[in-house]
């Protein structure tokens, strides 16, 4: 056992913790960071930066119907996996790199292996004992198999398969709740995979205001992708012909034939932690924290994926909850972490982009609620991009004009949606937007635009 005692000791060297030990080493904390396996965790390795990868190439290759409308002779275009394979591990491998020289930079110690609570103030290694006076656990999530006749089965794998594989199957079913799965059902359409997209929900993105939901359904079953809604997987069973599944929709059973069944679920990764040791056993399906990050232990504190059911993983909130959890560790002011300020993002083609509360949300909170809307098919550089999908909407309370949610479906609105972010923050109101200038020919036009809607006094829509 060492002498030392650390300041921060940080267990998950993902997309939280990060953030989490540069931002402690940055206040003067003596701090560690603990990761068994490759650091960037899941974002970086396995999700969102290689997911983001997928989703640009069935960007581009999207948009080359519109080049060939405006006249760009797109012909003899063809698509090698190969090569997309080789960039993109290419890509997380500099990244991946460029984590540890931070990391390093600010002399942070990095401890290789899987740490283990063994009581207050004390993390296992592989036999040694870390000491530390404050602790954030950012271990993020782990796969989860559901209870399904057949889910052993080969042909049955999650995303990681994806990333691993050297051909892609040729008749694929997605099946989950997860954005994810929108943005791997293009991508698997735009390298010529026959895709099924089913979901238990609804709708895909049930949560979401309907407007947007039905918009991008829409768009992507005008691409080619079958989507189910309230389906159950019955029965699955390996055939000379394929994987068989007895699939359930709306009370009609049918079964369908595919090369691999893809399933997307994940929950916290709380096994093997040893938080009985601390007194923060028996938690549930993640762990309870406060908004400034603490668990029922004062000096421990948990971030990201672990502590927030599946529909709420996002990389930017275990980021952002990293920092603000170092940040009270290191005794500077108390800093409180806002969930109605986390974005969620789907990138897709036309991709989704929304913040703060939906309008049934709104109006369950108490609000008497105010709605504007502005389509980008009437915004100039809506009309150039054939952006026929794409929309603007505003939610807001009626007595203040406070902006309580900013949703927007269409290409580019991942970027939009950091002007959201900032009116919410700000406590904007529909009229401080509306007179905002916005540069013109931009999708952003349409943001002052909705909120003029919402007043009654729209300049550009009928």
């Amino acid at each position: 056992m060492s002498d030392v005692i650390y300041d921060v000791v940080v267990l998950g060297g993902g997309a939280g913790g990060v953030p989490a030990a540069i931002r402690a080493a940055q206040l003067g904390g003596r701090v560690a960071i603990i990761e068994a396996g490759e650091f960037g965790g899941l974002c970086m390795n396995r999700g969102c930066i290689p997911f983001c990868h997928m989703a640009e190439v069935s960007r581009i290759h999207g948009s080359l119907a519109l080049g060939k409308e405006m006249g760009l002779d797109v012909s003899g275009v063809s698509l090698n996996y190969a090569t997309f394979r080789k960039r993109q591990d290419e890509l997380i491998r500099f990244m991946r790199e460029g984590v540890i020289g931070m990391l390093n930079k600010r002399k942070v110690r990095i401890i290789q292996g899987k740490g283990k609570l063994v009581g207050r103030g004390k993390v296992e290694v592989k036999g040694d004992i870390i000491s530390y006076r404050n602790l954030i656990l950012a271990t993020g999530a782990k796969w989860l198999k559901p209870d399904i006749p057949g889910m052993d089965l080969e042909d049955v794998v999650t995303t990681d398969y994806l990333l691993e594989t050297e051909s892609l199957p040729k008749r694929v079913l997605l099946f989950g709740t997860s954005p994810w799965l929108l943005e791997i059902a293009q991508f698997l359409h735009h390298f010529g995979s026959k895709v099924i997209l089913a979901t238990d929900g609804k709708s895909i993105l049930s949560a979401e205001n309907k407007t947007i939901r039905t918009r991008l359904a829409k768009a992507m079953k005008n691409q080619g992708i079958g989507i189910s809604s309230r389906a159950q997987i019955l029965d699955l069973s390996k055939k000379k012909d394929g994987l068989h599944v007895l699939l359930k929709v709306k009370e009609k059973e049918d079964t369908v034939v595919v090369d691999r069944l893809v399933m997307l679920k994940r929950g916290a990764a709380l096994d093997g932690l040893g938080l009985s040791t601390v007194g923060l056993g028996g938690q549930g399906e993640y762990l309870k924290i406060n908004d400034r990050m603490q668990t029922a232990v004062d000096n421990i504190y948990a971030i990201g994926d672990i502590t927030r059911p599946e529909e709420r993983h996002y990389s930017h909130a275990a980021s952002a909850g990293g920092m603000i959890a170092a940040e009270n560790a290191m005794g500077l002011q108390e800093r409180c972490f806002d969930p109605r300020t986390v974005a969620r993002i789907v990138f897709t083609q036309p991709q989704v982009a929304c913040v703060g509360l939906t309008e049934k949300e709104a109006k369950k909170a108490g609000h008497e609620v105010m709605v504007g809307a502005a389509p980008l098919s009437m915004n100039p550089s809506g009309m150039i991009l054939s952006q026929t999908m794409g929309l603007v909407e505003l939610v807001s309370e009626k007595k203040y004009g406070e902006i309580l949610g900013v949703h927007m479906v269409g290409d580019g609105v991942a970027e939009m949606i950091g002007q959201g972010i900032l009116a919410m923050q700000m406590e904007l109101t529909l009229e401080e937007l509306a007179r905002a200038t916005f540069p013109h020919p931009t999708l952003s036009e349409s943001l002052p635009e909705a909120a003029r809607q919402a007043m009654g006094l729209p300049i550009y829509l009928p």
